[in-house]
């Protein structure tokens, strides 16, 4: 997989300047962080947390994933232990939370 060719091509499409900054921020680390695409993979919470540079939601984080996904870029799950079910904050009684994503291929084939 080429990520800098997926870069350039993703970046010259129109929904790709509808994305908000912190949009732009995960699905860029998303693309750092896959091996393939339309496979699914995992990330740490941690690297999420430090790119997101401020306090992060899983609501905030879910928002980002369904904006991902209606974009057609990609799709997130989280998945997180019965503890941490009833937390807003991926503080750091979040750590076995785990962020499943998978990017699509299908915005850079059309162009």
């Amino acid at each position: 997989m080429e990520k800098i060719e997926i870069l350039k091509k993703v970046c010259r499409l129109k929904i790709f300047r509808d994305l908000s900054t912190d949009e732009l921020k995960l699905y860029i680390l998303l693309l750092i962080s896959a091996q393939e695409l339309n496979k699914e993979e995992q990330i740490d919470l941690e690297v999420i947390r430090r790119m997101s540079g401020e306090i992060l939601t899983i609501e905030g984080l879910k928002e980002m994933g369904f904006s991902l996904k209606k974009h057609k870029l990609a799709s997130l799950s989280l998945s997180c232990p019965e503890e941490d079910k009833g937390r807003h904050t991926l503080d750091n009684s979040g750590q076995n939370v785990k962020l499943s994503f998978e990017l699509y291929d299908l915005p850079y084939k059309s162009e």
